[in-house]
């Protein structure tokens, strides 16, 4: 016989937690092995989900017309010439940054490429094309600016636009003096370097 507790009734008692077991399990449990049995289970429920499932198609196919099949298949086909094309246009997008990146310009060879070459198992391969990139790196010209850099905050760069003095500015005309300091021949005399 089991004996249910009764609550007890003396004030100085507190109330017991409804969310905690009258009898705690006295066993540690092995999360591990507690894991790998609803894996287990998860992936038997799975595949008897993905049998069920080839079953119903099955049955559903075999109750169709052949206009109804037409057009199943047809969906089928359209639906996988989107995910190619998807996958064709992440292919020339990885390209372009990957070529972007190692600063190679690739314009005149993209007009000619064919990038279903860098598609691998319907997914883009990233690997073929860091390697096809590599192989143009050391024909890459050295990357030029490309935006003027002659922002009017003084010398940039090389550093060979000289400073005029005081004492040649003195001798030139206004017009001369409008053009320097356009040129960045004034800036260190109006940083007061000079």
């Amino acid at each position: 016989m089991t004996e249910t507790v009764q609550p007890s009734n003396d004030p100085n008692t507190p109330p017991a937690d409804p969310g905690t077991p009258a009898n705690p399990p006295s066993e540690v449990k092995d999360w591990e092995a507690e894991a790998t049995k609803w894996k287990h289970f998860a992936r038997k429920h799975e595949t008897a989900w993905e049998k069920a499932t080839a079953e119903l198609d099955a049955l559903s196919r075999a109750g169709m017309t052949d206009a109804e099949k037409a057009i199943v298949e047809a969906e089928s086909r359209g639906r996988m010439d989107a995910l190619k094309s998807i996958v064709v246009e992440r292919a020339q997008d990885k390209l372009e940054a990957a070529a972007a990146k190692a600063g190679v310009d690739l314009t005149p060879v993209l007009k000619h490429l064919d990038v279903n070459q860098f598609v691998a198992d319907g997914d883009v391969n990233s690997k073929a094309i860091g390697d096809f990139v590599s192989e143009f790196v050391q024909f890459a010209a050295p990357k030029e600016p490309k935006f003027a850099q002659g922002l009017g905050i003084g010398p940039q760069g090389s550093g060979s636009s000289s400073q005029l003095t005081r004492e040649q500015l003195s001798g030139m005309s206004p017009r001369e003096i409008s053009q320097a300091r356009k040129n960045g021949h004034l800036d260190a005399l109006m940083r007061g370097e000079i």
